[in-house]
């Protein structure tokens, strides 16, 4: 393909670009592209504000990133692990479990002519899914 230079081209280039190819596509200088790939490497950068500030589309951007060897910032910082100790828990700090009614509890109810009956200790996650079977058929 043909690479119109500056000279040929009727617009001034933008920073960076050797020439626009007869497909409209702009040809960047090398050096230019390694400068923004080291300018992405920068910890807190973001690749889409910096090929924006430059005008270039950052999926180009990050392109030349991937074709430059640069690897993944994320890759390369990643976190470093913290040792962790487990301690046995005391016998205090178990939850006690849940009391169980004195007396036996029975919920009925009754909805658009369908009855449901809760007996036995009744808690709230019952009555949950009673009330969600019922609201299905209704």
């Amino acid at each position: 393909m043909d690479i119109l230079t500056e000279r040929e081209h009727p617009r001034q280039l933008p920073r960076g670009v050797l020439g626009v190819r007869s497909n409209g596509k702009r040809v960047y200088a090398d050096e230019f592209k390694a400068e923004l790939v080291r300018q992405c490497q920068v910890p807190g950068t973001s690749v889409a504000a910096t090929g924006m500030m430059h005008g270039i589309n950052a999926n180009l951007l990050r392109r030349w990133i991937v074709l430059h060897g640069a690897s993944d910032r994320a890759a390369e910082q990643a976190p470093a692990l913290l040792p962790v100790t487990l301690q046995a828990s005391s016998p205090a700090s178990t939850p006690a479990p849940p009391r169980a009614p004195s007396e036996p509890s029975i919920i009925e109810i009754e909805i658009y002519g369908a009855r449901v009956r809760l007996h036995g200790p009744v808690d709230a996650q019952r009555l949950g899914i009673a009330l969600d079977a019922l609201a299905q058929r209704v």
